[in-house]
């Protein structure tokens, strides 16, 4: 399917980059209320996907999400101070000299300890640690990110149709094959994607998603309720019927044997994760 234009790897769509390093992630990433709590000002903070990438099992970060995930107590908020501190900032960075999180590698060598590295925000988060499989998460929140996801910096020419249905159609069963391939298998049975093998990964090629987007389209809501409610296999098979079934590029028996092995691959990495190998 990648020889006739229909699957293309995921570096065809963009770059795929490791996120920020803060050197102290409980320092620099903030919940709203303890920003609040420590008097800092918006144009000290910048929007974040929390720590993580439990939050990330959707098809976007919404801003609306975002704020819910902050009411909620996640740390939502990156501490980037301005040339010019506020009395708060300087209490909050004297705070952190106190508890000798300027003494950290990442920050110890950086010309300004608190002054942490920025990565642009990405179109798309993935998630690099997955228990089930990878996931792309369109950035609609506009916001930083950290290590614990990478993001994907879409092409121009393909970024308006790769934020609206890539997330969405990577999520068929020949993608999800194909991260178990390209993936590493880590303790716990997690399957964990560095920047270059997520290069490698196995996605729908812009052709493709442009040609099924009606099909798409009709079934994203849905998929995203299933998604809500933690059924991955379920909106998998909307995703197939639409985007292979349904398109007649996979027959019923084919597609039952990608799902096959899939499923073997993933449940022999639990497998050696709950044996200890």
């Amino acid at each position: 399917m990648m020889r006739a234009g229909q699957f293309t790897q995921l570096e065809h769509w963009g770059d795929t980059t490791l996120g920020i390093v803060t050197g102290n992630n409980r320092y620099f990433a903030l919940a709203p209320s303890r920003a609040k709590e420590l008097g800092l000002c918006a144009g000290e903070l910048l929007p974040l996907s929390p720590p993580g990438s439990a939050h990330l099992r959707g098809l976007a970060l919404t801003p609306e999400a975002l704020r819910q995930l902050g009411k909620d107590g996640s740390s939502t908020l990156l501490f980037y101070p301005r040339a010019k501190l506020s009395e708060e900032a300087k209490a909050y960075i004297a705070d952190g000299r106190r508890t000798g999180v300027d003494t950290a590698y990442k920050c110890r060598v950086r010309k300004v300890w608190y002054q942490v590295p920025l990565v642009a925000p990405a179109d798309l988060l993935l998630t690099c640690m997955n228990a089930d499989t990878p996931r792309l998460v369109a950035n609609e929140a506009n916001a930083y990110h950290l290590n614990s996801v990478h993001g994907v910096y879409l092409n121009a020419a393909d970024r308006e149709i790769g934020l609206e249905l890539l997330p969405l159609a990577s999520l068929n069963s020949l993608t999800l094959l194909h991260a178990e391939m390209v993936g590493r298998a880590y303790g716990g049975g997690i399957l964990k994607l560095e920047p270059k093998e997520a290069d490698l990964w196995g996605v729908p090629s812009a052709e493709l998603i442009r040609l099924r987007a009606a099909a798409l389209r009709s079934v994203k809501s849905k998929a995203a309720d299933l998604l809500r409610n933690g059924d991955l296999i379920g909106a998998v098979e909307l995703v197939d019927c639409a985007l292979l079934k349904d398109g007649g590029l996979l027959p019923r028996e084919q597609l039952e044997q990608v799902r096959s092995a899939r499923a073997l691959l993933a449940n022999r990495r639990e497998a050696r994760s709950a044996s200890g190998h």
